[in-house]
């Protein structure tokens, strides 16, 4: 009777070690793993991220933007767009309030486009922001890539009219 109990303990605790390694730190719905948080390659400046495509926008002069994307991952990007259109800005008042939308002002090409980025180059798209009759003040601008799927790599910064 003993060897019995003691014959049944073991293979329970078996049975619950199997069960122990059959776990995985996948997701289950999607079967893939969970997505990791790219590594800075910068400290703390906030700057290059290892593994992710990194949107930037940089003052040119005055009226004049430089939206950059720049691939760091291991793998080339490339990105569809449905029309001559690459990219898109907005400018939104401190109050949230939209006061421009490039889109909205411009035409484009109806012709289906790709865009690629090797690995650790850059791809760039200067514009200048119109005056667009937009009160003197400080403005957020949001600049975006317009693909036809996918994110679209958001960065903003401040634009001052006087």
């Amino acid at each position: 009777m003993k060897q019995k109990t003691w014959l049944r303990a073991l293979i329970f605790l078996a049975f619950l070690l199997l069960l122990a390694a059959c776990g995985t730190s996948e997701d289950e719905t999607t079967n893939e793993p969970p997505a990791e948080e790219p590594e800075s390659t910068e400290g703390s400046s906030g700057g290059i991220l290892a593994g992710a495509v990194n949107p930037t926008i940089e003052q040119v002069d005055e009226d004049t933007y430089r939206y950059t994307l720049k691939n760091q991952t291991e793998q080339v990007k490339t990105f569809t767009f449905t029309s001559g259109q690459r990219f898109d800005f907005s400018l939104t008042t401190k109050d949230g309030e939209q006061a421009f939308l490039f889109s909205s002002v411009a035409s484009f090409t109806q012709n289906m486009g790709e865009e690629s980025i090797k690995q650790a180059e850059e791809l760039n798209y200067e514009f200048d922001v119109p005056e667009a009759d937009l009160e003197p003040g400080t403005y957020t601008l949001e600049v975006w890539l317009t693909p036809e799927e996918g994110p679209a790599f958001e960065a903003q910064a401040e634009h001052v009219v006087e």
